[in-house]
Order: C-alpha cells, then structure tokens, then sequence
C-alpha cells in the first residue's frame, strides 16, 4: 500500500491507499483520520471518539463500543462512539490551539494554506 505525506503549515496529512486519510497537527498531536467509511478523532486533551462500532483493547483489558454514545473512561481520556457529523464538529472546534492557521475546515474538508 503506497503512502503519501504533505505537510501543510502545521498539518501532517498521509493518505495510505484509497481508505485511510489523516491529519496531523504537529502543534498539539490531534488527529483526524478517515478510515474506510467512518472517522475518527483524537483531540488534544487525550480523548478520542469514533464513528463506528469498535474494541479497545488497553492494559491487557477488552472495552467495547458498541452502540451510539457508549464511552469508555481510559487513564489518558475518554474514548466515545458519536455520529460522523458531531466528530466533524467537535474537531473543528478543538482540533486547533488558538490562533493556529485552520488549514483545514472539517465541516467542509476544505483544505487552505496560509498566504
């Protein structure tokens, strides 16, 4: 599987084959990534959500994410199972540090460079 990497401003995006895409704020390691038909999201703060049903294996431990809203409290943060749309949203508003360039809006997945 062929990988490709760009780095736009502060963003890291790999694009690995046609099914995964990510994004990778180099300021504050949050990331968003595309994976197959679902996204997941990994904020700033140690939290993560995903928008597909999914196992979570840490310290030897199986946590399991099955339906809507089901989260499960990790040392580091919490990880949660929300629609796609709510994910977008939560990463437009907290994948950034303030006054960070937004190279890209994912609301609209718009990809912008500083001038």
């Amino acid at each position: 599987m062929e990988e490709k990497r760009k780095i736009v401003g502060d963003i890291l995006i790999i694009q690995q084959g046609d099914y995964i895409l990510e994004f990778i704020n180099l300021k504050n390691n949050a990331g968003f990534g595309f994976i197959g038909n679902g996204v997941q999201y990994y904020d700033p703060f140690g939290n993560s959500m995903i928008s597909y049903p999914t196992a979570l294996v840490k310290d030897k431990k199986v946590y399991s994410l099955k339906k809507m809203r089901d989260e499960v409290k990790l040392p580091e943060g919490t990880a949660i199972l929300l629609p796609m749309e709510e994910i977008q949203e939560i990463a437009n508003k907290t994948f950034y540090d303030v006054g960070q360039f937004r190279t890209i809006d994912f609301l609209t997945f718009i990809i912008t460079e500083e001038k």
